[in-house]
């Protein structure tokens, strides 16, 4: 059979064309994922404003109960007054009241503290925004060379968006006559990179046990916090070691 040459044909196929459908497909797109950011935001207020008036509750009862039990303290010192001349005190008593007003001082103080975090986050005093080294703490244990940490990075004002990006804990001083400096993934088992990856709204806290190694004579402690993203910001702090240990571990 012969073959007929010529152009080859393209079939079309017709489409409606309906640029006001689409403008409302598009339009309708962007409403939702408004609506759903706005949606994330409210609630991230809601829970944060619930969280901060539930401290704020159990703070006043700890209060009440403080009072409380400094009243019952006041009273059985009265007593104590009064029975001492016949050698019949109830000393546990005593005691026992003193311990419960311990705890709770030491409870109410813990949850002070947290309110004043979780305010400073929320509504800073200051010009601080963002990443935000908030505080750093080491405290010793009952094996020699073992220490507790804390490192608490928080988000300082616009807390719409989750903060994401890397950071470095390194403990610096001398070993065996020469300056060394060790990251915290070799001397701890809490921690299992160098460079830390984070990610929060709020605040994190990167927390454990740390074993320095033998010979080694830590003097400071440096923090090395890089965000990523369209605000990125880099932050670089020491602290020293002997500060750490003496409770001084305000942050930025």
């Amino acid at each position: 059979m012969a073959k007929v040459k010529g152009p080859a044909q393209i079939e079309y196929t017709a489409v409606p064309h309906r640029p006001l459908q689409q403008v409302v497909v598009r339009m309708t797109v962007v409403i939702l994922v408004f609506a759903a950011i706005c949606a994330a935001y409210l609630y991230g207020s809601y829970v944060s404003v619930r969280h901060e008036q539930r401290l704020l509750n159990e703070v006043s009862t700890l209060r009440q109960l403080l009072d409380n039990n400094a009243e019952r303290e006041r009273e059985l010192r009265q007593q104590v007054a009064v029975l001492e001349n016949s050698a019949f005190v109830d000393k546990g008593a005593v005691n026992d009241v003193r311990n419960s007003n311990r705890e709770l001082t030491d409870r109410i103080a813990e949850l002070e503290k947290d309110i004043a975090l979780y305010q400073g986050i929320m509504s800073p005093s200051d010009n601080t925004t963002g990443l935000t080294i908030q505080e750093v703490s080491v405290a010793s244990t009952a094996q020699p060379g073992r220490y507790r940490f804390k490192v608490m990075l928080t988000q300082v004002g616009n807390n719409s968006r989750y903060l994401r990006g890397f950071v470095g804990i390194n403990i610096m001083g001398v070993q065996d006559g020469e300056i060394t400096a060790y990251p915290l993934k070799d001397l701890s088992e809490n921690i299992n990179d160098i460079d830390i990856k984070f990610r929060y709204r709020y605040f994190q806290e990167f927390q454990g046990e740390l074993v320095l190694p033998e010979n080694f004579t830590p003097d400071q402690l440096q923090v090395v916090a890089q965000s990523v993203g369209t605000k990125s910001a880099r932050l670089e702090q020491s602290y020293g070691w002997s500060d750490l240990e003496n409770a001084k571990n305000v942050g930025q």
